[in-house]
């Protein structure tokens, strides 16, 4: 009998021990996981600073582009991972002039990016390092599931005045536009594949329940000294659609992604 309460004592240790094991391997498992650096961040803390206005980082994996707001603008450039080590280049920026707070974040994040050589992702949390040093401390964030797959988009851009008429169309990967009132001479063009995904990168930047309340930074349309323009998104069952503001200065929240079709509809219109 005492032997037989040893024997099974030291099958219950085994037993325990080979559980350990297991989950142990699991752990390590789980841990040796890579994540990738994709999708939307927002920015927590900026140097040892607790940052209150949403300050964002967009990475698109497939073509190493990096969009965002950062305080004053929007802007975009690119990336390259080797890694742990990151560098960005080519930056690109709306025009908006900012003042006090604004303009000193928009440094701040600037200078962030330009220093910033080495990087940690865990669980959605991203931290931006010179070498041992953090710069930044960002979590990812949720874009909604049809703009997240990156392929559906339909959106309309108007701008007319007495003089002069607008009309782009941006439905997934085709680009319609025209000049006439009456709808009836449009032309058409599709996107190619580069152009496609920079201008996907930028509407998935877009917050779409904020388009009805953007401000006009100017309204020189008031008095026919500009074109009114208006921007709209048709996402499922809902419509996005702006204020008025003027043709070739668009609220700095949609600027980046207004340039970008109108630069492509200039671009296919000359050839």
């Amino acid at each position: 009998m005492k032997h037989l309460i040893i024997l099974i004592s030291v099958m219950i240790l085994k037993s325990c021990g080979s559980s350990q094991d297991v989950a142990s391997i699991a752990n390590e498992s789980e841990m040796n996981k890579e994540e990738t650096i994709s999708g939307t961040y927002i920015l927590d803390e900026l140097g040892k600073i607790k940052v209150t206005k949403e300050l964002t980082l967009k990475f698109d994996a497939k073509t190493n582009v990096v969009s965002g707001f950062s305080g004053c603008n929007h802007f975009s450039g690119n990336y390259s991972i080797d890694g742990n080590s990151i560098s960005f280049s080519e930056r690109r920026t709306t025009m908006m002039m900012c003042e006090g707070e604004a303009n000193q974040l928009e440094q701040k994040m600037f200078d962030m990016l330009a220093k910033a050589n080495s990087f940690e992702l865990s669980n959605g949390q991203l931290k931006l390092k010179n070498d041992d040093s953090v710069l930044s401390v960002a979590n990812e964030t949720i874009v909604a599931e049809s703009r997240q797959s990156g392929t559906n988009i339909n959106v309309t851009y108007k701008a007319t005045t007495r003089g002069f008429f607008e009309m782009i169309w941006v439905e997934n990967n085709v680009l319609k536009y025209t000049n006439d009132r009456n709808l009836k001479d449009i032309s058409r063009h599709e996107l190619s594949e580069a152009q496609f995904s920079e201008v996907m990168t930028l509407y998935q930047n877009l917050d779409l329940e904020s388009l009805p309340s953007l401000e006009p930074p100017s309204k020189t349309f008031q008095y026919d000294a500009a074109a009114f323009a208006t921007l709209e998104v048709n996402e499922g069952e809902k419509t996005y659609k702006t204020n008025g503001f003027d043709h070739g200065n668009p609220p700095k929240q949609i600027a980046l992604f207004v340039e970008k079709i109108l630069s492509i509809k200039e671009k296919v219109g000359k050839q």
